[in-house]
C-alpha cells in the first residue's frame, strides 16, 4: 500500500482543526460491558483533568441511555463498582458509590 485517501465530514474536519476531540485511553478499548465504555466517555468528558466528578444514580442513568429499571441498574453500577475496587479496570478513574451518587475520581 502506498497511500491512503480519507473523507472526513465538515463537523469532524473542523472538530479536529479546533482541537477540540476528546482522547480516549488505550485501555478503554479492553472494556467489555458497553455500560462501562459509555460510563467512561462521561468520566473523559465531565471529569477531565478535575479530580473528581459526582452525578446521581437517576441522571447517569439518563445519560447512557439505560432502558434497565432503576433497581436494575443500581446493580449493573454497583458490579462496575465493585470490579473497578478490586482490580482497578477502569482506565484514568476510579469509580465508586456514595448512597444515590456515583463518584468518578481521577487516577492522576
Amino acid at each position: 500500500m502506498v497511500s491512503v485517501s480519507v473523507t472526513l465530514s465538515e463537523w469532524i474536519f473542523r472538530a479536529v482543526m479546533a482541537r477540540s476531540v476528546l482522547t480516549l485511553n488505550r485501555d478503554y478499548f479492553a472494556l467489555r460491558k458497553p455500560l462501562e465504555r459509555r460510563m467512561y466517555e462521561l468520566a473523559r468528558k465531565h471529569c477531565g483533568q478535575k479530580s473528581e466528578w459526582k452525578i446521581s444514580l437517576g441522571r447517569l442513568q439518563d445519560k447512557c441511555g439505560s432502558a434497565s429499571t432503576a433497581k436494575e441498574f443500581r446493580r449493573l453500577v454497583s458490579n462496575i463498582v465493585e470490579q473497578d475496587e478490586a482490580y482497578a479496570h477502569m482506565p484514568d478513574y476510579a469509580v465508586s458509590l456514595d448512597g444515590d451518587m456515583v463518584v468518578f475520581r481521577n487516577r492522576g
